[in-house]
């Protein structure tokens, strides 16, 4: 019996600790581009990424390196327009995410990683 419980404490206990390491990894946010021109890979915390491809207005999301799993992805203009939402729960966790923003235009953009407990946000410029 005290072995039974034991188990059931271990579980608990695993469980938090783990809720507990997946709210703090999303209290993080994106880093800033250093270059000033979006090229090159832009590291967010412990092996997430984004990449992005200056040239071609595109951004990539490595699902994979995310340390979270997606709800949903929301691109916003600067003044709080949505321009694209996208639903991603779905898709595995391997997936890289494409975002072309030549269909947007130039201007300021912020990229949204919603999860159900966090959202991780990257501004961006387009040119």
């Amino acid at each position: 019996m005290q072995r039974k419980l034991f188990l059931l404490l271990a579980f608990v206990f695993v469980g938090f600790a783990t809720c507990l390491a997946q709210t703090a990894s999303l209290n993080g946010s994106f880093a800033s581009a250093s270059n000033g021109d979006n090229s090159g890979l832009l590291a967010l915390n412990d092996g997430e990424s984004i990449y992005s491809d200056a040239e071609n207005q595109v951004f990539y999301i490595d699902f994979e390196r995310l340390s979270m799993n997606l709800s949903d992805i929301v691109v916003r203009r600067h003044d709080g327009e949505i321009i694209l939402k996208e639903d991603v729960f779905e898709l595995p966790v391997n997936t890289i995410y494409e975002i072309d923003f030549s269909q947007f235009g130039a201007g300021n953009y912020e990229i949204e990683l919603r999860s159900f407990t966090g959202v991780l946000r990257r501004s961006v410029s387009i040119r």
